[in-house]
């Protein structure tokens, strides 16, 4: 049964705002707005655009205040949630073959157990969706407040290989439902999770051909390959792709690619940049990626790396020596070969990149948002004693940002930054990934970050 609703709870208040005018403060919690009771983020947005607005709000001390508010139409409240939804997020009513949070051990943030399938979430977050557990009134409200873009997995169209692959007999009736979602004018972003000898092959490409049709409801397809971790232990037998079989993946979609171009005005299909790295063939040029539609899919984000690279000025000379030690995953590391040029070009600073094993998970799983503090204490003090042995400067440790939850600060075994720069003993920098972060850390005073 789903839960009643709770209400927004408010995270954060933007000084001067209408919030703050009307005595709103985060902890407060908004359960009504013009007297209905509020789902998610959406029925607070709804509710909200009109020029005159009463809140029900329970404030953070236990008072029950009403609230009335005058305002221009559409102008915000100046407010964050601390969530999208207020009266629980969807589980996930799916045992797919492949799905990653099954392939966890015991112990890791409670987070990352949390498996959602919430419509709400794909609409204001990007959350990837699976539409089995959608109901007549959810598609009815998607259709009514044209919730779009919704991101979807689909991984292939075939009712019986969906089926198998989602361990839900719902999931078979995927094309009628996005065939309603095109019809009703819904756009749509759809992801391919691809297990070798599963949907790859001619099931990839009865895949494309029946989602190409759905144009232009369907503005992109990423395709993405299966990950795999040591923990799959009695799991349904998967594998990772080899490097002829990503070559071949490689082919269907710039065979598809070529086919939408010249009837669509869009390749639409995209490969992840996994498979081009297994493949060992050229990341394409960024005109191939058109708009990025899926880079926070892993889909086009070295090539931006390395568009944003010739783009960065970085110092000629810095204004004390510097070393620095760049910690990355496996992929990563591809990614960053560029950027580790432009750095040892750069006068009074030495740097050298540090390529983590994911030795938690398994050496399939090679990206770098996935690397555990362990993984990273017990590696980088190897690289750091060769780095320092061939420097006259104590070496700084420089961590991507991603690999530390956004809200939680810790790394996937519980890792913060403060304990991370404890075990390694060295000054510790945590960065974004990017050419601007690079930029960034060097014009910043040495140990400060």
């Amino acid at each position: 049964m789903q839960k009643r609703p709770r209400g927004a709870l408010i995270a954060s208040v933007h000084p001067g705002s209408i919030a703050e005018e009307v005595g709103l403060a985060p902890g407060d919690r908004i359960v009504k707005a013009n007297g209905q009771l509020l789902r998610d983020l959406i029925d607070l947005h709804r509710l909200s655009a009109g020029s005159r607005l009463t809140l029900e709000v329970k404030k953070a001390n236990g008072e029950q205040w009403e609230v009335e508010i005058e305002k221009e139409e559409e102008e915000g409240l100046g407010l964050t949630v601390a969530s999208a939804v207020f009266d629980g997020v969807r589980r996930c009513a799916n045992r797919c073959l492949f799905c990653f949070i099954d392939q966890l051990p015991p112990g890791l943030r409670p987070s990352l157990y949390l498996k959602d399938d919430d419509y709400r979430l794909s609409f204001c977050c990007g959350n990837f969706i699976t539409l089995t557990n959608l109901t007549e009134e959810d598609f009815r409200r998607i259709q009514a407040l044209r919730l779009s873009p919704l991101y979807i997995s689909v991984h292939a169209v075939q009712p019986e290989l969906r089926a198998a692959l989602l361990k839900n007999p719902r999931a078979g009736e995927i094309l009628p439902q996005l065939r309603r979602l095109a019809e009703a004018g819904i756009q749509m972003h759809l992801q391919l999770v691809l297990c070798p000898g599963w949907n790859d092959g001619p099931a990839l490409e009865e895949t494309l051909f029946a989602l190409g049709a759905l144009a232009p409801a369907v503005l992109s397809i990423g395709a993405v390959p299966v990950g795999l971790t040591r923990f799959r232990q009695g799991a349904a037998p998967l594998r990772p792709f080899t490097p002829a079989e990503a070559k071949a993946v490689l082919e269907t979609i710039r065979s598809w690619q070529s086919r939408f171009l010249a009837e669509l005005g869009t390749r639409l299909v995209f490969a992840a940049d996994e498979f081009y790295f297994l493949a060992e063939e050229e990341i394409p040029p960024a005109i191939e990626y058109e708009d990025f539609p899926q880079v926070e899919n892993g889909i086009g984000l070295t090539r931006l790396l390395w568009e944003e690279l010739e783009e960065a000025v970085f110092p000629a000379v810095l204004p004390s020596p510097r070393t620095l030690l760049l910690v990355t995953g496996l992929l990563g590391a591809q990614a960053l070969k560029p950027a580790i040029s432009r750095l040892q070009q750069v006068e009074r600073l030495k740097v050298m990149l540090c390529p983590v094993r994911n030795r938690f998970f398994g050496p399939e799983i090679t990206v770098t948002g996935l690397l555990t503090g362990e993984d990273i204490c017990t590696q980088v003090p190897d690289a750091l004693a060769k780095l320092e042995a061939a420097s006259a400067t104590p070496a700084e440790v420089v961590v991507p940002s991603i690999i530390f939850k956004e809200g939680e600060g810790e790394t996937l075994d519980g890792f913060s930054p403060a304990a991370l720069e404890q075990r390694l003993a060295r000054p510790l920098r945590v960065v974004p990934a990017t050419a601007a972060g690079l930029a960034q850390l060097l014009r910043e005073e040495k140990g400060h970050g």
